[in-house]
């Protein structure tokens, strides 16, 4: 393994934003994360992990401390009686997984296709979209413990794994670099195929049948609504806001001064609402564009560098978006992209 210094981050990430790490290892098995770990440690220095670098916001003076870059590919199938195990390295990329899973005839994340990033944020983030969540499918994840300086496997409950949350989000988890992940998929079951993005495709374009036709659907609105599969070098993080989870209260409330506003009731009687519905219909935002940045103009969950953006200009366009949609509609947006250094 070599460690590398003063390594220009932003090529690193889906954002094109992001200044120089002090050290940059790029780490394959599990021994080079305990050297690289140990090398941290000798030098007293932060640690901060990157993957496909898809969901992050890198500060424009980069990180004072090691980044470490997981490479690790390796991806193993155990099929048996119950469907099958599928363990993948935290740098595998994601998508190329769900296609092998797809192709492998196993069902569940299909309709995960097209989410940027590696397997080792997926536990992370509980990466979810059209009416799926991998937090469903989540076996255990091993990681390794850089304060303790132990690898570690973790059941899908000590993951703690919630709407865009996990333990490994938490204070207690932080110290927890993962390493990999297993997921329990069946190799039958019925599509899931109720999201109304996808009811409008399978009415007007093409008949939903199979996982691979979820799969090719889910890839074709991605590219439809999304930069990063539309063949632009625009730079995004993603989706940049989370949607809302507020209560039953406050969800008739909203309901009642926007009664047009797309409603999801969740477990426990809460109710999520669209933060893109928000920015769009509300704010009048989905395509507003100030200085290098912006919203996309198919997606207003998007936020976009049309090229020379910072981190800076970044947060200064967030915390005006967070600041309208609390003043016009008392609902406080979160970011769902994660900061990195000193913004």
């Amino acid at each position: 393994m070599i460690i590398r210094e003063q390594v220009l981050l932003a090529p690193y990430t889906t954002f094109h934003i992001g200044g120089c790490a002090r050290y940059f290892a790029e780490v394959e098995s599990d021994a080079d994360i305990v050297e690289a770990v140990e090398f941290a440690h000798t030098l007293n220095l932060p640690i901060s992990i990157l993957g496909g670098g898809s969901n992050l916001l890198i500060s424009d003076r980069g990180f004072d401390g090691l980044v470490i870059y997981m490479t690790g590919e390796r991806v193993e199938i155990r099929k048996d009686d119950h469907g099958a195990l599928v363990i993948a390295d935290a740098g595998m990329n994601w998508d190329k997984l769900v296609g092998v899973c797809v192709e492998a005839g196993l069902w569940g994340i299909e309709n995960l296709s097209g989410i940027p990033g590696n397997v080792g944020a997926t536990p992370v983030q509980n990466i979810g979209a059209y009416g799926a969540e991998v937090g469903s499918f989540i076996e255990w994840v091993n990681v390794y413990d850089k304060n303790e300086c132990v690898f570690k496997r973790l059941s899908k409950a000590e993951c703690k794994l919630a709407y865009r949350d996990s333990i490994f989000k938490q204070e207690e988890g932080k110290s927890h670099i993962v390493v990999r992940v297993a997921y329990r998929l069946p190799q039958k079951g019925k599509l899931n195929i109720e999201y109304k993005d996808l009811i409008a495709y399978a009415q007007n374009e093409h008949a939903l049948d199979t996982i691979a036709d979820v799969r090719n659907a889910v890839l074709t609105i991605r590219a439809r609504k999304f930069p990063l599969y539309a063949g632009t070098t625009i730079g995004t993080a993603g989706s940049f806001f989370k949607n809302p989870v507020v209560s039953s209260e406050a969800g008739a409330t909203f309901s009642a001064r926007f009664p047009d506003a797309p409603l999801f009731p969740q477990e426990g009687g809460n109710i999520k609402l669209s933060a893109a519905w928000i920015i769009d219909n509300i704010l009048k935002m989905k395509g507003v564009r100030e200085g290098n940045v912006g919203t996309w103009e198919a997606q207003a969950l998007v936020m976009i560098n049309f090229g020379g953006g910072t981190a800076a200009e970044v947060v200064s366009f967030a915390k005006h978006i967070i600041a309208r949609a609390q003043n016009e509609t008392g609902i406080i947006l979160e970011p769902e992209v994660v900061y990195v250094g000193d913004i």
